[in-house]
């Protein structure tokens, strides 16, 4: 392939723009080359701020790849398959081999003709029932499977693709990846309290917990309790008597019931020390709540943890290693879709 020329400061306006366009995150050349740091491309990336440089056209997809994966919108690095060169090493040597190298002739002859009807209906979207009807009358459900995995391939190739318009989400606004880490009142385009594409970063990023806004915090929080089913109420962030998510079961009524769980939120560094626990138990009485819980990117101390377990509190931790399960939970690379 050849190879792109890139002036000074286009290579990383290039790399923005397109990973926002497909992704819905805006981002830095500090925020990106801080994500390429590992790869080793990070000082390639800042020296393009100040001289123009060239890239060989699959290096500059490579990077293109590499920085969607590190945001967490793909859950694997891609590797730019569009040809189904993969799928080729998968049946090479089953007895599949043969059905898939007869549904790839079928798609080579077929293809073209689908194209051409799609342009003259005038149309964006192309039917691709004849490939399919041709692949299972051939070759029975095996050659129906085959050809769908096909199909799937090149709508992913092309939906990830930098020089492709295609996507998976319309995107109404592209959110900051800043926002995360200093606030922002913006509402969620994907999701109730935390906007999809920040949980996708952190589940990519699980290392920048720590780093990421208190309020941003309490919000994935909410979130994750939203889905789980149970109706919540996010505090006001301020001036809240140190109360920072209510949660109630779906039975309860949120108008009139005392809260299921009175929930506590620590976004710091440091273990959490037993006169946290002892605030959140009088909460946890003050509004006849059945339970406490206090979610930290630490975790509890030894003196915390003690009071619990001597007193009986009704009061429960999630640890930065219970957050990365949250996150696990949370996540949806691609499409950003939520369903709750």
């Amino acid at each position: 392939m050849g190879g792109i020329w890139f002036e000074p400061e286009t290579l990383g306006d290039s790399l923005s723009e397109t990973a926002g366009y497909k992704s819905g995150l805006a981002l830095s050349i500090e925020e990106m080359a801080d994500l390429l740091t590992e790869s080793g491309r990070a000082d390639l990336l800042l020296a393009s701020e100040t001289r123009t440089v060239r890239l060989r056209a699959e290096d500059y997809d490579e990077l293109f790849y590499e920085l969607l994966h590190k945001i967490g919108f793909t859950e694997e690095r891609f590797n730019g398959d569009i040809t189904g060169i993969g799928l080729s090493h998968k049946y090479r040597g089953t007895e599949l081999e043969a059905v898939h190298h007869g549904v790839m002739e079928l798609f080579v002859d077929i293809w073209p003709e689908v194209m051409k009807e799609t342009q003259a209906r005038g149309d964006k979207l192309l039917n691709p029932e004849k490939f399919m009807r041709a692949a299972a009358e051939k070759y029975g459900k095996p050659g129906l499977d085959i050809a769908y995995e096909r199909l799937m391939a090149m709508n992913k190739g092309l939906t990830l693709s930098p020089h492709s318009g295609q996507r998976y989400t319309e995107w109404r606004n592209v959110e900051p990846l800043e926002a995360l880490f200093k606030g922002g009142p913006a509402k969620p385009e994907v999701g109730t309290f935390i906007d999809q594409r920040y949980i996708n970063f952190l589940f990519a990023n699980q290392n920048r917990l720590h780093d990421m806004h208190w309020r941003k915090f309490e919000e994935l929080t909410a979130e994750y309790f939203k889905r789980e089913g149970f109706n919540v109420e996010l505090g006001p962030g301020s001036n809240d008597d140190g109360i920072d998510v209510r949660v109630w079961t779906p039975t309860q009524d949120m108008a009139s019931d005392p809260p299921h769980m009175i929930i506590q939120c620590k976004r710091q560094k440091d273990k959490v020390e037993k006169v946290v626990v002892k605030g959140l138990y009088a909460d946890v009485q003050f509004q006849n709540a059945e339970c406490g819980l206090i979610v930290t990117t630490s975790e509890l101390s030894p003196g915390a943890k003690k009071v619990i377990s001597i007193r009986g509190y009704p009061i429960e931790e999630i640890n930065n290693a219970g957050l990365r399960k949250w996150l696990t939970a949370l996540q949806v690379p691609g499409s950003g879709i939520v369903r709750v």
